[in-house]
């Protein structure tokens, strides 16, 4: 038992996985809570392990939602920018000081990733699909950003890729169409280290599972959790025995 995985110095158990081709699931509990811990958890791992959305993507359509309405190229770039450090870590170190309050920027001898700069300045100046898919290309792309929400941005980045298509349909209708697409073909990029909660993992089955906070799972939920693994089985609890 590791009482507190919260002590960065505990996270020694996710870090073992480093550079194993085994498949790892951390699982959290179904409320709501928890739910937010498995997207907190994956960004204080810097990417190591990446946090599974739920099927009906709430998180996704509301930001398509907001770029959709959004009228001013400050206000879609800034968007972008938020949504952006939701999903990856290190952004803000790699983007100018422009660019992080929704501007056109000029580059100088200062401007770490001057390529950066001209891709949201494309991004500002006109606030389309084409030009939203690469400024999320290439932050993606970069050596200092780490990415803790692979499956948002990689369901973000095919709906751009539809609407980049067919200009004749909004985005939210190009995320309709992929939202059909995705219930039949599951998600776009398997990975081999999640972050889930008991009800997006149901049926599922990994080489290793690490179960966190069991004090918080119902016993339907822990009965899930301890079955996910078919080698390892590592359970994280702030108490000294398991719930039954």
């Amino acid at each position: 038992y590791i009482n507190d995985y919260s002590n960065k110095k505990r996270l020694k158990v996710f870090y073992d996985f480093k550079g194993s081709s085994d498949s790892v699931i951390a699982i959290q509990a179904g409320d709501q809570k928890s739910k937010n811990k498995t997207h907190k958890l994956a960004r204080d791992l810097a990417g190591l392990f990446c946090s599974i959305e739920e099927i009906e993507g709430k998180s996704l359509f509301s930001i398509l939602l907001k770029i959709q309405k959004a009228k001013r190229g400050k206000d879609c770039l800034l968007l972008v920018i938020d949504f952006a450090k939701s999903c990856f870590t290190g952004v803000g170190g790699i983007l100018s000081a422009a660019t992080l309050r929704g501007e056109y920027g000029k580059p100088s001898k200062s401007t770490k990733y001057p390529e950066i700069l001209a891709v949201a300045n494309d991004y500002f100046t006109n606030s389309c699909s084409e030009n939203l898919l690469k400024l999320i290309l290439i932050l993606r792309n970069n050596s200092e950003v780490g990415t803790c929400r692979r499956d948002l941005i990689n369901r973000f980045i095919n709906i751009l890729q539809i609407h980049c298509k067919n200009k004749t349909i909004s985005l939210i209708e190009a995320a309709e169409a992929y939202q059909k697409e995705f219930r039949h073909t599951g998600r776009p990029v398997k990975y081999s280290r999640q972050i889930a909660t008991t009800l997006l993992i149901k049926g599922l089955e990994y080489d290793h599972a690490i179960v966190l906070d069991t004090q918080n799972m119902s016993d339907k939920e822990l009965y899930v959790a301890l079955t996910r693994g078919s080698k390892t089985l590592t359970i994280i609890t702030n108490k000294n025995y398991i719930p039954n």
